[in-house]
Parts: C-alpha cells; sequence; structure tokens
C-alpha cells in the first residue's frame, strides 16, 4: 500500500508540475547582442518536444534587463527602456510590448534558473538570423540588442537616457517627459555621471561610457545646461588610454571634442574663443588638453601619447620627454607599445613661470620632479 500511494503521488507531481526539465536533452546556445560590441554569451541549452530553452540569467544581463515576479511566484515580468515582455510558468502565452505571443513551449524552472523558448527571446529582444546547427546542436542568432536605461536626479529633475540611441530625457516634477538632448552615440557599457553648478548658474553634466573588452574605449560626452535647455555640448572618444582634461579656465568652461577646444562663458554659454587642436598637434587625431593657461597648455594626442606644450601666442609646441627625460626613457617613449604608446609625464603644479612634472612609467618610475620654464 505504501509503495502504491508513493508511485501515485510522484505520478501526480509530474503531472501538475511542468516547471521542471523533465526528459529535456541537453543543446547548445549562442547569442550576440548588437553589432557585437556590446558582447556576446553562449551555454547549455535544454531541447523539450523539439523546443530549445535558454536560461535566461545571462540574456538578463547582457540585455539589461529587470526581472520581477508576481505574489505567486509564477509570473516573470522583463523591463527594459521601451520593452517589456512576460511569461508564466508552464503557460503556453506571453506577451511583448502589450501584445499577446503564442509561445512554442511552455516556461519552466530548473536548478533555479528560468528558461524560456530560445525563438521567443530571441524575437522579443528584436535578434535576427535565427540557425540551428544540427551536427553541433547549437541554436545560435545574433544582433539581440539591449534595452539599458541609465536614470539620475539632480536638483529634482530626474534624467534618463536611452542606451542603445543616447537620448537624453528628463522629467519635471509633474510627471511630464520630454526630449533633452542626443548624444550622437549609444552608452555602450559602463556610464559615470558626474555634475557640478558653476558660479554663473549653468549645470555641466560630464558622461563618461567605457566599454569593449578589455575595455580600451572611452566616451566622453559634456553637456553645458541653461534654464533647462542644453546650450553646449561635446563628445569624444579615446582608444586604449585615458587622460583627465581640462575642465575649465578662469570664468570659463572647456570643451573638448577631440579635434578642438571650445572656450565657454560662464553664464551666457557663448563661445569665446576656439582652438583648432589637430592644426596645432599636426596629427589627425583626437587630443588630451591635461592643463590650460593664459600663456599655454599641454597637449596629447591620443595614438602617439606625446606631451607637447604649446605657446599660445606663438604656437610654438615643445615636446617634453625630450626637454625632460634622460635617455634611458626618451628610449621607451620611442619605442614601447605597452601599455600604449608615448610618455607617461604628468603635470603636478605650476611654480611661476615653471611647470613641474612627473615621470609615472610603470615599469621604472622614479621620484623625480621635473621642471619646465615656460619663458625659455
Amino acid at each position: 500500500m505504501m509503495k502504491r500511494g508513493i508511485t501515485a503521488f510522484i505520478l501526480a507531481l509530474l503531472l501538475i508540475l511542468p516547471t521542471t526539465a523533465g526528459a529535456a536533452a541537453q543543446a547548445k546556445y549562442q547569442f550576440s547582442w548588437d553589432d557585437g560590441r556590446t558582447g556576446s554569451i553562449s551555454g547549455t541549452a535544454l531541447v523539450k518536444n523539439g523546443v530549445t530553452f535558454v536560461p535566461m540569467t545571462g540574456v538578463i544581463n547582457q540585455s539589461r534587463l529587470e526581472l520581477s515576479w508576481d505574489s505567486t511566484g509564477k509570473r516573470a515580468q522583463f523591463n527594459g527602456w521601451r520593452k517589456s515582455f512576460a511569461v508564466r510558468i508552464g503557460n503556453l502565452t506571453g506577451m511583448v510590448d502589450g501584445k499577446m505571443i503564442k509561445l512554442d513551449g511552455a516556461p519552466f524552472l530548473y536548478n533555479k534558473e528560468l528558461y524560456l523558448p530560445a525563438r521567443f527571446v530571441v524575437n522579443a529582444l528584436n535578434g535576427k538570423n535565427i540557425t540551428w546547427d544540427a551536427g553541433s546542436k547549437t541554436f545560435k542568432a545574433d544582433h539581440l540588442q539591449t534595452f539599458k536605461k541609465y536614470e539620475f536626479v539632480i536638483e529634482g529633475l530626474k534624467y534618463a537616457i536611452e542606451g542603445k540611441s543616447g537620448d537624453i530625457y528628463v522629467t519635471d516634477s509633474k510627471g511630464t517627459q520630454r526630449l533633452l538632448t542626443k548624444l550622437g552615440a549609444p552608452i555602450w557599457e559602463y556610464l559615470n555621471i558626474g555634475f557640478q553648478k558653476t558660479q554663473g548658474g549653468l549645470l555641466v553634466v560630464n558622461l563618461a561610457d567605457n566599454y569593449g573588452e578589455p575595455h580600451l574605449n572611452n566616451q566622453q560626452f559634456t553637456l553645458v545646461i541653461k534654464e533647462g535647455k542644453v546650450i553646449q555640448q561635446s563628445s569624444v572618444h579615446y582608444w586604449n588610454r585615458l587622460e583627465l582634461n581640462a575642465t575649465k579656465f578662469n570664468e570659463r568652461l572647456i570643451l573638448i571634442d577631440g579635434k578642438t577646444l571650445r572656450l565657454i562663458e560662464d553664464g551666457t554659454g557663448k563661445v569665446v574663443e576656439t582652438i583648432d587642436l589637430v592644426k596645432l598637434g599636426g596629427e589627425d587625431d583626437n587630443y588630451f588638453v591635461e592643463y590650460f593657461d593664459n600663456d599655454v597648455f599641454l597637449l596629447r594626442a591620443n595614438k602617439s601619447g606625446i606631451l607637447k606644450l604649446v605657446d599660445r601666442d606663438t604656437g610654438k609646441i615643445s615636446v617634453l620627454y625630450k626637454e625632460l627625460l634622460d635617455a634611458k626613457h626618451q628610449e621607451y617613449v620611442e619605442t614601447n607599445d605597452m601599455p600604449y604608446l608615448g610618455d607617461f609625464l604628468k603635470i603636478i603644479k605650476r611654480d611661476g613661470d615653471t611647470l613641474v612634472f612627473k615621470n609615472e612609467f610603470p615599469y621604472d618610475k622614479d621620484n623625480n620632479t621635473y621642471r619646465f620654464a615656460i619663458s625659455e
């Protein structure tokens, strides 16, 4: 009697719990996102009744989605920037962006992981090129999209950035949302946000996006906002090397787009001076400006990595590593490519007509200070 009771209980359990993997066979899956710049994932899939199911943890992380469950623990809701879809455990009906969708197979839980039909997942994330490789038993798709939103609050206003377009929206205290500006490029991965209020009442927002593997790409965006409107903005892409650009000069703001430098008047936001960095530097590259003053500034091309001092009156350029470093370190500057090309000179301070530097060469760092007289 006891054995028959246990057997009956197990049979009943198998009938009422479609949340397990059941008689699933193992397969593989390979997904790539956007044009490949935001990554790809692969892993073990499960095949039930001819339908391939994929685990959702990696998909959620890669697509920048948020997962929430209802009070029953059976309905899973996925939300991102202007993207939503939902499924219910054991149910063949799903919802994508408010529309009812029929699923190829019922979602289930296995080893505490939610599995959804692979084709449904790809279509919900706007993916393309679905294929099945019978030889390797691999389900493949590409161009899945991310739906990450980046949010921050400044002075009671809520700002939201759509990751895949770079569009910035602002929502006021009444809940009214409007487009603030377009960055002109997507936000690919990690976004750092900083802001400051100037004495002239302008709001300066700095955005830095570090992406790729191993995170060699750096996008920088600067917005100058007055009375809720963007009156000036800049953006620049650097690769492999990241230095700190100058941001202020006296009561003026500095905007750098890699090719030009603009001095912006505080309060009004007017451009009072524009400097052609490519013309001065002599290389068709994006430039860092690491120091700026009345008479001189420090300029560094991204690719060559050589720090130069520019005389603002005459345009004369001094190549600092040749002026300051010994033969050994000069040879390194001219031949190295690890971790990147160029020198490691960093300005510490200005002392009258003299600029003081450190050589932060990572493999043979010295404790010397190097002084360069501007008048020479």
